[in-house]
C-alpha cells in the first residue's frame, strides 16, 4: 500500500493517494483493534474464562493467538496510551500547567497537592469509550478518548463531578469504570440513573488542575 502511495505520488495522481491514504488508515486501525481484542481474550484465558475451541479455528483458517502475541499486542496498546497521555501532558505545559506522576502511569499530583488520573481509551466500539482508574486514587480525572479517526477529545472531570456522581460509578476490581458515550458533537458519561452527564458542565477548562 505504501508502495502504491509513493508511486502515485510521483505520477501525480493525488485521487489514488487520497485513496490509498484512507485504506491504508483503515487497515492501522483494524490492526489497532486486532490487538486490543488479543489482549482482552489473553486476559480471560489467564483468568480461565475463555477456553478457545481450535477445532472451530481450523474450520474457519483462523489462526489461534500464539503465546508471543499478547504480550507484543498489550505493549503496543500501552505504547499508544502513553503517547496520547504524553501528549496531553505536553500541551498543559503549554497554558502553564505541570503535573507530577506519583502513581503507576496514570495517576499525577497538581501543584495544589491534589490527584488527577489521566485515563486512555480507543473506540472499541462506535462512538464509545471504556476507560478505568484506581479506586480512590485520584480527585480529578481527565479522559482521553481517541476516535478511530485518530482525533483524542478531552472529558475533564474535576472533584465536583466525583462529590455529584462518584458514588454512582461502577466500581471492579478495584478499579471505577467509566463509560462515555457520543451522540453528534456531544459526548457524556454514562451514570446509572442518569440520561448522561455532560462533562462541560463541570469543567471548560484546565484550571482545576493547577
Amino acid at each position: 500500500m505504501l508502495e502504491k502511495i509513493s508511486t502515485a505520488a510521483r505520477e501525480g495522481k493525488s485521487e489514488v493517494v487520497l485513496s490509498a491514504s484512507e485504506k491504508l488508515r483503515k487497515v492501522e486501525m483494524l490492526i489497532n483493534r486486532c490487538e486490543q481484542l488479543e489482549v482482552e481474550i489473553a486476559d480471560l484465558q489467564r483468568d480461565g474464562g475463555l477456553k478457545m475451541n481450535t477445532e472451530k479455528i481450523v474450520e474457519t483458517g483462523m489462526k489461534p493467538l500464539s503465546t508471543t502475541s499478547p504480550r507484543t499486542s498489550f505493549k503496543t496498546v500501552r505504547e499508544n496510551g502513553r503517547e496520547i497521555r504524553e501528549a496531553f501532558l505536553k500541551r498543559l505545559l503549554l497554558v502553564g500547567i505541570s503535573l507530577q506522576l506519583v502513581k503507576g502511569e496514570t495517576i499525577f499530583r497538581t501543584k495544589s497537592g491534589e490527584k488527577v488520573g489521566i485515563a486512555v481509551a480507543t473506540e472499541r466500539q462506535p462512538d464509545r469509550w471504556f476507560l478505568g482508574l484506581p479506586e480512590g486514587g485520584f480527585d480529578h480525572a481527565v479522559l482521553l478518548c481517541q476516535r478511530e479517526s485518530g482525533d483524542v477529545i478531552e472529558i475533564r472531570l474535576p472533584k465536583g463531578f466525583f462529590a455529584k456522581y462518584g458514588s454512582a460509578l461502577s466500581v471492579s476490581k478495584g478499579q471505577v469504570k467509566f463509560n462515555i458515550s457520543r451522540n453528534g458533537n456531544v459526548y457524556a458519561v454514562k451514570v446509572p440513573g442518569t440520561d448522561g452527564v455532560n462533562p462541560t458542565n463541570f469543567s471548560s477548562d484546565y484550571s482545576f488542575l493547577k
